[in-house]
């Protein structure tokens, strides 16, 4: 059973048990393996969490549960959610995560032998390989968000961590939808692991509607909304079209950032995820993985900047909204070929209506559709097209600009010019601080050029993480 002190700070914080926890909570005390399937928001989290706390040998100073996540927002949140239960038992939590420091992460578990460890697979195994997770004393595996992490483009990365992990005594693995090859992850790990699904249908409290709009007219809804200041999770199908929506967006000023982009670092993305969680942002553009499983509380509505191809992408995505019951919104925005693909898809339990914009804004968004249903050869296409209204602190520059007197000059008029440059001359000085300015540019360079070729070298091999062969120790 669930450990009294863990289960008052649950009371505290909730009414009732979700199903997927009243299901699982004494199975996973008991050491069963098994693999949850239940709705996004539905607390999967706390449903492996306080099962695995209440297990743990307090007394032994090491790690003993190790949680995979497919990405570093939903490690980073799994650690956030897990660290005040684990507190009330004197249970330490990390968190290792790509993107961050790993030295200070390594330096952690050296110092503090966390019970418990949180993380992402690359890192994970950077952290093994390195010597710095010992893995002999693990004895349950938590893969969340499974049908993300269990995939076949993951196989090596898998088969390598199997095999520096010893045999487990429990595997529980968790999701929304299903998808994972039960035979192979018992081969993986050891372990049979039986499906446990609960009420696994997308909330009725989501309306799912759709605009008919293409490539280029959807950048100009997702400016409008921002405008209106409607917050919203918007969905990429790839890097190169969330990209172009953000530069096409902060063209005009839209308060937007985005968490799908892998090059960014871990403190950029999830100081992007805070500030939209806290309001202060109106858009935060994603990718599927990135969004994994992100528990955003109250979001009004999600947005498929692109149609998913597949249905079970489609619900991890809608899950972002309309979480413990509260009412949620999906706008799809896609072409004629889009939309149809979209209902073939989705079941009757989800029907798809047309959106309405009289709630939201202006007739201005209607000159957006008006204008993609028109032929080319229409000329009151071109009259009609919707031009977007340049935000209140849009100052761009201008062919002329006022005087002082109220007159205009254009730009580049009135400016006091040095004798050298009317005479198209240089002085000695602009010659002797172009020289000094060349002779920096070269040292900076050849510094580069070094840095890179010592970059290349020590690819592989961070300092926090040598092999056995590199190792001071």
């Amino acid at each position: 059973m669930i450990l009294p002190a863990l289960m008052e700070a649950f009371n505290e914080q909730f009414k009732e048990e979700t199903p997927i926890q009243a299901a699982l909570f004494n199975r996973m005390t008991d050491g069963e393996s098994v693999y949850g399937l239940a709705p996004t928001g539905s607390g999967k989290t706390l449903a492996f969490a306080l099962p695995v706390l209440s297990r743990i040998d307090l007394t032994a100073k090491q790690s003993q549960v190790l949680i995979l996540a497919p990405s570093q927002e939903l490690g980073a949140q799994l650690a956030q959610v897990i660290r005040p239960y684990a507190s009330k038992v004197g249970v330490k939590v990390a968190a290792l995560i790509g993107g961050a420091n790993g030295k200070r992460q390594a330096d952690k578990l050296k110092k503090e032998k966390p019970a418990i460890v949180v993380g992402t697979l690359g890192r994970v195994l950077t952290m093994i390989d390195g010597g710095a997770l010992k893995t002999k004393n693990f004895k349950t595996l938590i893969v969340d968000e499974a049908d993300a992490t269990l995939t076949l483009e993951h196989e090596e990365d898998l088969d390598r961590l199997a095999a520096a992990l010893p045999q487990m005594d429990q595997v529980a693995l968790f999701s929304a939808t299903s998808g994972v090859d039960l035979a192979w992850v018992e081969r993986l790990f050891g372990k049979s692991v039986k499906p446990v699904s609960v009420n696994n249908q997308a909330p009725e409290s989501i309306d799912h509607t759709y605009l008919h709009v293409d490539a280029r007219a959807n950048h100009k809804v997702l400016i409008e909304l921002a405008r209106r200041h409607q917050q919203a999770l918007v969905f990429f199908n790839t890097i190169g079209a969330l990209v172009a929506a953000q530069a096409a967006l902060r063209h005009e000023h839209a308060s937007v950032m985005s968490v799908g982009n892998n090059e960014k670092s871990h403190l950029k993305r999830a100081d992007a995820l805070q500030s939209f969680k806290k309001g202060k942002l109106d858009l935060l553009l994603a990718t599927d993985v990135a969004a994994r499983g992100l528990d955003i509380q109250g979001l009004p509505l999600v947005i498929n900047a692109q149609i998913p191809n597949n249905i079970t992408t489609y619900l991890h995505r809608t899950g972002r909204t309309g979480r413990a019951g509260l009412p949620g919104q999906v706008l799809n925005l896609g072409n004629d070929h889009d939309i149809r693909k979209l209902k073939q898809y989705l079941p009757e339990t989800m029907p798809l209506t047309k959106f309405d914009w009289s709630d939201a804004v202006d007739k201005d968004m209607k000159k957006i559709e008006d204008t993609v249903k028109r032929p080319k050869g229409d000329k009151s296409a071109s009259e009609n097209t919707y031009t977007p209204r340049p935000a209140k602190d849009d100052r761009r520059d201008n062919d002329s600009r006022p005087t002082k007197g109220g007159s205009s000059v254009k730009s580049g008029e009135g400016r006091p010019r040095t004798k050298d440059a009317k005479s198209k001359t240089w002085s000695k000085d602009t010659k002797v601080d172009l020289e000094k300015q060349k002779e920096l540019l070269a040292k900076q360079a050849k510094a580069k050029k070094k840095h890179q070729a010592r970059k290349k070298k020590d690819k592989g091999k961070p300092k926090w993480a040598k092999g056995p062969k590199d190792s001071k120790d």
